[in-house]
């Protein structure tokens, strides 16, 4: 019986291999959606990790970028008890690099103002890290920038060339040494040459990473700041960061599943039709079987055999689809992925229940053919 099956789906090559790829579409679009949505968690989880401070923005604003508070909060951050260091940040998104528009170059690129000799003369680190090649920045470094890797591969730079952002002229004095994606188009620099090129207030600041004497108090103090200025400011610990992102990272996910299962309901149909066609072009067939003995139960596991070997193809290729398709926007984009055994064998079972759920009522009125009717048709 299950031999006759897998034969049974290549009578009718085209309508088989249509019906296959529609499987094949629905399995690769899960996994391509859900290995996008882990990667970027992952890489956005790295990060957070070696993130050993405190971020400190405008009260009420989705992000820094948007955030702009007076500069004296520098001051008044170091002087709570258990605070080291707070350190001034400007982050904007370049218009121009190299005279050509952002919109029509690679990458996403922005840049991050800091105060580069509070920065680094503290062992904890924020989200920017340390060079890999060429020297971290100094509070004297005007008119020098240091690179992500990802950035320097797609403009050709290294250590000692020039860098144009928007209309200003850099030297590249280092090159971020190579780990999370989310930093490799990152251009950093001094404060000073952030405002200038962004046209930033000299008196504003628009957020600001206070490292503390001792990380682990990290949740008290941030209290502490929340109660003295509850009108101005809103504050992020490394743990808050992680659960906000997380929340938003498992929304995208879920959205995810539901976009690619909207597709297999397209795909579900087709293996209905598909079944049910070869049904109606085998009532001769079905009819001598139960003429010679085929119960309607035989009957219709011949026919869920059927729906069964086309989910198995199906996940098969879509698993293969979803390969290349991440490969490929990884070559391309630099798009990271991750794909988990646990999706793989999900999707896979997935391909599967949709096959033999799709086969469930041509099987049943298979079953329900009158032998005599049959062989009379």
């Amino acid at each position: 019986m299950i031999k006759l099956s897998f034969f049974n789906l290549f009578r009718r090559k085209t309508r088989t291999f249509l019906s296959l790829v529609g499987i094949a579409i629905g399995v690769a679009a899960i996994i391509v959606l859900v290995s996008l949505v882990d990667g970027f968690t992952e890489d956005f989880n790295d990060l957070v990790s070696g993130f050993k401070a405190i971020s400190v923005f405008e009260k009420d604003v989705p992000d820094n970028i948007f955030s702009k508070i007076d500069a004296s909060f520098v001051q008044k951050m170091e002087s709570i008890s258990g605070v080291k260091y707070a350190v001034a940040e400007v982050v904007f998104i370049p218009e121009k690099i190299d005279g050509v528009a952002l919109l029509a170059a690679p990458g996403s690129v922005s840049a991050f103002g800091i105060d580069a000799r509070k920065y680094y003369s503290t062992p904890q680190r924020g989200f920017i890290g340390d060079t890999e090649k060429g020297l971290n920045l100094d509070g004297s470094d005007l008119g020098y920038v240091v690179i992500g890797s990802q950035l320097a591969e797609d403009y050709g730079k290294f250590v000692g060339s020039t860098i144009k952002i928007n209309d200003t002229k850099f030297r590249v004095k280092g090159i971020l040494e190579e780990g999370s994606d989310l930093l490799g188009s990152l251009i950093v620099m001094n404060i000073e040459d952030a405002r200038e090129v962004s046209e930033f207030p000299s008196d504003k600041i628009q957020s600001m990473s206070v490292f503390l004497s001792d990380p682990t108090q990290d949740k008290k103090i941030a209290k502490l700041i929340e109660l003295k200025y509850a009108d101005d400011l809103q504050v992020y610990t490394q743990q808050d960061i992680s659960e906000e992102i997380g929340g938003v990272m498992d929304s995208l996910r879920l959205m995810a599943v539901v976009v690619a299962l909207v597709s297999s309901l397209v795909a579900g149909i087709g293996i209905a039709n598909t079944i049910l066609m070869s049904v109606l072009e085998r009532f001769k067939e079905i009819g001598a079987l139960k003429a010679v003995g085929w119960t309607n139960s035989n009957v219709m596991k011949m026919i869920l055999y059927e729906a069964f070997f086309l989910g198995v193809i199906g996940g098969v290729l879509g698993i293969i689809l979803g390969f290349i398709v991440d490969e490929l926007l990884s070559s391309l984009v630099g798009i990271k992925y991750l794909i988990s055994p646990s999706l793989l064998v999900t999707s896979f079972l997935f391909a599967v229940a949709l096959g033999l759920v799709s086969g469930l009522y041509p099987a049943y009125q298979a079953s329900k053919l009158d032998p005599i009717e049959a062989l009379r048709s």
